[in-house]
């Protein structure tokens, strides 16, 4: 018997490497020959997540996904280091304020956006890659603004760590004016090998979905370079790729300014919404020719009509095999699902819950595929007009999530709703290594009249009773969305957020250094409390756009956080570039911050 057991353990395990190794081929395939380990974080990744798997064999199934593969090695690269050779840099003992190392001024009103990310280029997770490397780490800002000769609207920079890297830290790595008649008002996102990056950019006709392949050292802060049009090929850079939003199944041209593209690493395809309601497909986006995928009918139907003109859609998520579902949540207050292939049929290819949010949701969901659970957060449900986060099954096919409720809890104690939006919140470390699916998940949300943490506890991914928070604020204000990272060298986990003004100053427990916009980080190795405090914060003008975390490596300022305030600020520059006040492009440390 025992003979036999091993025997089939070693086939199991067997067969897990071979899945493992299989995964791991299409993104070996992606980076042109090389063996660095390449790491993309941008918004997607905070919202399709995987906790740590219970069995073998969900482990086997998940192993196909190029997703968990990255989160894999973006949170447990550096648990295979040595950490004995590694001292960790912080500030100095008693020091509360967030150390920024650079800022960076990319024009008047430039802002990656509120709920919107910047997108991190990272060429090997076990090493900082300066600009003196063949390929970079950096990291690319959306502006937000229509381009001109002297506004770019889309930027990178490099030479990022501040000392690891030698010289001006950082350099403007790219910058370019993508288009002067609008502007790229949502989260771009990168190609696996970082050569190219997908984004949405409005003109005065409609949405194009634009494909960068970019060119080191193109366009400065003040002299963006306008790329030419038209095939873009590997050996054609700077180029860009303009794909307009199809009208095929509305009368009318749209916009988008909520919906950031989400890509499919495993079918070269890409998802997003508008601002109409409809949901845009496009394929062979970066390894070919892009192009809308248009249908009307009978079997599918694209861009697949959601809202019904009715509502716009926010950030989709695409759940791979084996649901091959989009879930998105748009304006009207509804979820939705919708069949990969079919789009938007009548029969099979799309359904959706009731109505869940008076003010409709102002966030897309975020997605557990471990636990085959999804979030969607309410700033005021239907039944109790508050704040709320509620839970579902991801439908095995759209149809079955018609009439479905899910599972609710309440994240207020008043009848006071968030002030301008309610953005995703984060699960912390606990929850995705436990390997019982069980921490707990905070939110940014209001108690009585002012803002505060709440805590939802899940066992077995069963969500609890919420639980108050720290107090952060002194009024109702907006939150940014909330961002988790654990290091392993410094055996922390926190959570980074922001509020857009009267943040709590100077007490023993919240130490914003003034009475106005503040981004904190707080640990929560223990579960927060009432009077849990603040890691390290900094001020930031009208609160902060999504955060990045790029990595935990062990270089003195190579483990760091990237946003933009939302509003205009004192930029500091670096080497007498990128200096004075504007729309901040901003790399903090994230034991503290500035």
């Amino acid at each position: 018997m025992k003979s036999t057991f091993l025997k089939r353990l070693g086939l199991t395990q067997l067969i897990l490497g071979a899945a493992i190794f299989c995964a791991l081929v299409p993104v070996h395939d992606a980076k042109a020959g090389d063996d660095h380990d390449h790491l993309v974080t941008d918004w997607s990744h905070r919202r399709l997540v995987f906790s740590e798997p219970r069995s073998l064999m969900k482990r086997f199934e998940l192993s196909a996904n190029p997703r968990y593969i990255q989160q894999l090695k973006r949170r447990h690269a550096e648990r295979e280091r040595d950490r004995n050779e590694w001292r960790w840099h912080r500030a100095p003992d008693g020091s509360n304020h967030i150390q920024g190392d650079w800022s960076m001024d990319m024009g008047p009103g430039a802002t990656v956006g509120a709920g919107n990310y910047p997108a991190k280029y990272s060429f090997d997770i076990n090493s900082a890659n300066c600009a003196s490397a063949a390929t970079p780490d950096f990291v690319v800002y959306n502006t937000s603004q229509p381009g001109s000769l002297t506004q770019p609207t889309i930027v990178a920079f490099d030479n990022l760590y501040t000392g690891t890297c030698t010289g001006t830290t950082p350099q403007v790595y790219w910058s370019y004016n993508t288009g002067s008649a609008g502007a790229i008002t949502t989260s771009p996102v990168l190609s696996f090998d970082g050569k190219q990056v997908a984004f949405v950019q409005n003109t005065g006709t409609g949405a194009n979905l634009v494909i960068l392949r970019w060119k080191a050292g193109d366009g400065t802060l003040i002299l963006p370079t306008t790329p030419p049009t038209g095939a873009c090929t590997a050996l054609t850079a700077p180029c860009m790729q303009i794909v307009p939003f199809s009208t095929a199944n509305s009368d009318t041209n749209t916009l988008d300014t909520f919906s950031s593209p989400f890509y499919d690493y495993g079918h070269d395809e890409l998802y997003v919404g508008d601002s109409s309601g409809f949901l845009h497909k496009f394929t062979q986006v970066f390894l070919g020719t892009p192009s809308e995928v248009v249908s009307t009918g009978p079997s599918t139907f694209w861009p697949a009509s959601l809202t019904g003109n009715f509502g716009r859609l926010n950030s989709p998520v695409f759940i791979a095999t084996p649901f091959n579902e989009i879930m998105v949540t748009g304006s009207d207050g509804v979820l939705y699902a919708v069949d990969s292939t079919l789009g938007g049929v009548a029969v099979n290819g799309v359904n959706f819950t009731p109505k869940l949010a008076n003010s409709g949701f102002d966030d897309g969901p975020l997605v557990d595929v471990t636990t085959s659970k999804l979030y969607v957060f309410v700033r005021a449900d239907i039944a109790t007009s508050v704040a709320s986060v509620i839970q579902f099954a991801i439908p095995a096919t759209p149809s079955a999530l018609h009439n479905v409720t899910g599972t609710q809890v309440i994240v207020s104690n008043s009848a006071t709703t968030p002030a301008s939006a309610f953005y995703t919140g984060t699960f912390d470390d606990t929850y995705y290594s436990s390997g019982t699916n069980s921490g707990y998940l905070y939110v940014c949300s209001t108690s009585g009249t002012v803002n505060a943490i709440w805590g939802i506890p899940l066992t077995n991914a069963v969500m609890g009773t919420p639980f108050l928070g720290p107090t952060i604020t002194t009024a109702n204000v907006g939150c940014s969305p909330v961002t988790e990272f654990n290091n392993p060298n410094t055996n922390l986990d926190h959570i980074y957020l922001s509020v857009a003004g009267s943040a709590i100053t100077a007490d023993s427990q919240i130490k914003c250094p003034a009475a106005s916009g503040c981004i904190m980080s707080f640990d929560v190795d223990s579960p927060m409390s009432t009077s849990t405090p603040t890691s390290a914060t900094a001020s930031v003008t009208g609160g902060t756009s999504g955060i990045i975390i790029d990595n935990a490596a062990t270089g003195t300022g190579e483990s760091q956080v990237y946003f933009t305030p939302l509003s205009d600020q004192a930029c500091a520059g670096s080497g007498g570039v990128g200096n004075g006040t504007g729309g901040c492009a901003i790399q903090a440390s994230q034991s503290a911050l500035f």
